[in-house]
């Protein structure tokens, strides 16, 4: 059991499968600037790190131009499409729910946009679990940086000792670390269960957090 005032989570993949919806506008973008459709779990190894970067990795000989002209087109077609295929794990809203209970504090940190963030908690009612959330463009630095986990921190008045994170990535489990914040990894997300030796465990369901944080 970890004794923890402040619960901060990663977004897609840990409480959120937007794969689909992700992937559906990566390929309406690199689609649209001459590549040839991916599958949605070719795309889904390659979120995480912020647009920029996923479609870098799709279209690897552009340059930076194209690349930001097709960061631009991608965050126009996603956010006119955010949920069409997205749903939030089994057992989030209890759980989050639970942890209400005992008067936790809980934050988001995530690596997409911080209003396109905002729109997805507030479609699913999780919006108002969190004292704040922090996205991709909310400071200078990402994660893995651990500059937006010491925002979280600083938000909630919490020492590092007094956090934990929680994630699917080895972003996360990199972020937690540099930040000297305990992580918790997740194995349903978009990562292979190998990919989290970072994280100090890795559970298989979101509801398992329940017997590990209190």
């Amino acid at each position: 059991m970890l004794e923890k005032d402040l619960l901060i989570f990663d977004l897609d993949g840990t409480l959120i499968d937007s794969s689909a919806d992700i992937a559906a506008a990566a390929n309406r973008t690199i689609e649209s600037m001459g590549y040839a459709r991916r599958a949605v779990d070719e795309i889904k190894a390659d979120i995480g790190w912020g647009v920029k970067t996923l479609l870098e990795r799709l279209m690897p000989n552009e340059p930076p131009d194209r690349i930001e002209a097709g960061r631009r087109m991608f965050l126009d077609f996603y956010g006119a499409h955010l949920v069409v295929d997205t749903y939030v794990y089994p057992g989030v809203q209890d759980t989050l729910e639970h942890f209400k209970r005992l008067g936790k504090k809980m934050a988001v940190v995530t690596n997409k946009p911080v209003k396109l963030s905002e729109r997805v908690l507030t479609r699913f009612a999780l919006r108002d679990y969190f004292l704040t959330v922090i996205g991709g463009d909310s400071f200078a630095n990402r994660k893995p940086h651990p500059e937006p986990v010491e925002a979280a921190l600083k938000a909630a008045g919490a020492s590092s000792h007094e956090a934990v994170l929680i994630g699917d990535s080895p972003i996360d489990c990199e972020a937690g670390a540099a930040a000297l914040v305990s992580t918790i990894g997740v194995s349903y997300g978009f990562r292979a269960k190998d990919e989290l030796n970072g994280c100090i465990v890795v559970i298989d369901g979101f509801d398992e957090l329940k017997n590990i944080v209190r």
